[in-house]
């Protein structure tokens, strides 16, 4: 399975995606945002990094934060814009976030934004960027597949309804050696339009996130297996740490 090493450069400027994006079950989105707001410092500055459409941006603001979202993806932008025009939403890369250093009590990357890029020194620098930009004491979220979950569930095909009746089909592939999740999701809309997108991403074990936050200056305190506050076992889907800066 072949995925260009930019992909992530295009894939969120697609109908598709945002389509996907904008079809989270809003239960699940206020779970998520209840579980985020007892994590981070009640009241403080947060930075959604990776913040797409603002669909965890938005609620965390109505609940007392103040809150500014980075995203590489201009179309997705302009959806959070336009449901919170006095947000700070910027368009960026997150190995260079436009803030001075000790800008925030809060960092928050979810719903799998992290490794994208093809070599690990990348991450690396976006890590070092989180800890830049957090005060003493800030705290970071990163949600993510949990890797012995995906070993343990791996399911190499798959299909779903959208809700506008677009039927979407995915092939997946783990590569063990480097460590990559990969995908291709075929849509297939109901006036017969197809459409291919494909994107990869790299997996880290708890061990290894550990040490990469360690390595930025982030030190892990809390692990979650989900957003319910589970714990994080071989089985749990998600991986959820929440690191401060020392």
């Amino acid at each position: 399975m072949d995925v260009d090493p930019r992909w992530y450069e295009t894939f969120f400027e697609t109908d598709e995606w945002l389509l996907l994006a904008q079809a989270r079950n809003s239960e699940q989105t206020d779970a998520e945002v209840a579980f985020l707001a007892e994590q981070l410092p009640a009241g403080g500055r947060v930075l959604d990094l990776a913040c797409g459409t603002g669909r965890v941006a938005v609620p965390l603001a109505r609940r007392g934060f103040v809150v500014a979202g980075l995203d590489i993806s201009g179309r997705a932008l302009d959806v959070a814009r336009t449901e919170a025009p006095d947000l700070d939403f910027r368009q960026g890369d997150m190995r260079r976030l436009p803030w001075p250093d000790a800008s925030f009590d809060g960092v928050i990357n979810i719903w799998t934004a992290f490794g994208y890029y093809q070599e690990q020194p990348d991450d690396e620098q976006a890590l070092a960027e989180v800890a830049r930009v957090l005060r003493p004491g800030g705290v970071f979220v990163l949600d993510t597949v949990n890797l012995s979950g995906l070993h343990r569930k791996f399911q190499p095909e798959g299909w779903s309804e959208l809700d506008d009746g677009t039927l979407m089909l995915e092939r997946r592939a783990y590569d063990a050696v480097s460590g990559r999740s990969r995908a291709h999701w075929t849509f297939v809309h109901g006036n017969g339009a197809r459409r291919e997108l494909a994107f990869d991403h790299r997996l880290y074990s708890p061990a290894e996130y550990a040490q990469l936050l360690h390595g930025a200056g982030l030190a892990p305190v809390r692990w979650f297996g989900g957003f319910d506050g589970s714990e994080l076992t071989l089985d749990a889907w998600r991986l959820i740490v929440c690191a401060e800066r020392a």
